[in-house]
């Protein structure tokens, strides 16, 4: 009998944006400690600072991001759905959301 091993499988991005279980997952982590970091629209505007995440209804990884921003009427807040995020830039700290800020 051969020797039992252990058996992952394999984290890919599907087709259309849709992320693996275990990159959700990982991107929920490094957003869950990137309170302060900048965001920013894919195409470079910056959007904001990232004020917190919100899970709701997921263990693994936030349902929303809360982004603060300044504009002339005071402080705003922003909410953006989890799969609007592309990625977090923990070296640089910043956030990139997918579309632009005028999406």
């Amino acid at each position: 009998m051969p020797n039992p091993s252990l058996l992952f499988s394999s984290v890919q991005v599907g087709g259309a944006g849709e992320r693996s279980d275990r990159s959700q997952a990982e991107l929920g982590r490094l957003l869950a400690a990137a309170g302060g970091y900048r965001v920013f629209a894919s195409d470079g505007t910056h959007i904001g600072w990232l004020d917190h995440v919100r899970y709701e209804q997921h263990a693994d990884h936030p349902d929303e991001v809360v982004v603060r921003s300044r504009g002339l009427l005071g402080r705003r807040r922003h909410v953006f759905p989890f799969n609007a995020v592309a990625e977090v830039r923990q070296g640089e700290r910043t956030v990139v959301l997918r579309g632009t800020r005028s999406e």
